[in-house]
């Protein structure tokens, strides 16, 4: 989802980019006729991507490949590449960026930009919401890709919440995919089984605006296959050849990155539909 949800991506063929950032930008003033024009200059920085490895073995018995009814490479195939996805998404949304994975938006996030969320009423999940969209305004983040990301049960919670009246408050918008005017995508890669004070079921929600947020490429997704290659099964080196088996193997390499922090605002300790 998060590459659906449209960051800027770069191809990174030498495995690691520079991306040029304004630090402090240029400011101006007015004055008074034939006086001087200030004088501002920016200050840059830079965020730098490096390579990020994603990779996974899988063997399955050659008999089985001979002798079933259906392509059983291509069900491996096919089941490899949604597993990666899965991984690739989880770390991109809540990796701290340590032991080898990239960083993602929960760490990326500046920290004022983290809002705690209050008790779980109609009300409150409209000013929470708000709060969020408030943020980034603040930070004066440019309009452009908004969106959010939902657990599968605060969606669930949106689209069947009612007030009063017995009225279902945001299901004609939720039904269109959006929230706020938004769009949103859904992950179980956003958890709903995060611990905040005594309660060990909360999630959270982002909103994120994506065009300040920068993936980068140096590998795509590569898919190998071999009956003679020795294979890692996690505990020793095995040989495919002697057992009569093929090996996949699949690897990625990327990165991720923020290119304003600011950009990103997160509603922690969502508890909504429990």
């Amino acid at each position: 989802v998060v590459r659906a949800a449209g960051p800027r991506i770069y191809p990174m063929p030498n495995g690691t980019l520079h991306l040029p950032k304004v630090a402090t930008g240029v400011t101006g003033s007015y004055g008074g006729e034939n006086a001087n024009a200030p004088h501002s200059n920016p200050t840059f920085g830079e965020n730098i991507l490096t390579w990020k490895k994603l990779t996974v073995t899988s063997a399955f018995s050659n008999d089985l490949l001979r002798y079933a009814s259906v392509s059983t490479d291509g069900i491996v195939r096919d089941d490899i590449v949604r597993s990666l996805a899965v991984t690739e998404d989880s770390k991109l949304i809540r990796g701290d960026g340590t032991g080898g994975d990239p960083k993602g938006l929960r760490y990326w996030a500046a920290a004022s930009n983290i809002i705690a969320a209050a008790s779980t009423s109609l009300a409150n999940v409209s000013t929470d919401m708000g709060k969020l969209i408030l943020a980034l305004q603040e930070d004066n983040v440019p309009d452009g890709n908004w969106g959010w990301l939902f657990a599968p049960r605060t969606r669930h919670y949106l689209a069947t919440v009612q007030n009063t009246n017995g009225y279902f408050a945001f299901a004609e918008e939720i039904s269109r995919g959006s929230f706020y005017g938004f769009p949103f995508k859904v992950t179980t890669n956003v958890p709903t089984t995060l611990t905040v004070g005594a309660n060990s079921d909360t999630s959270e929600v982002y909103l994120v605006n994506w065009d300040d947020m920068a993936l980068g490429d140096s590998m795509n997704l590569a898919i190998d296959v071999s009956s003679e290659a020795a294979y890692h099964n996690g505990s020793s080196v095995v040989a495919s050849f002697s057992l009569d088996q093929t090996v996949i193997r699949a690897i990625a390499e990327h990165d991720f990155v923020a290119r304003d922090p600011n950009a990103i605002a997160i509603l922690t300790g969502v508890r909504w539909g429990v």
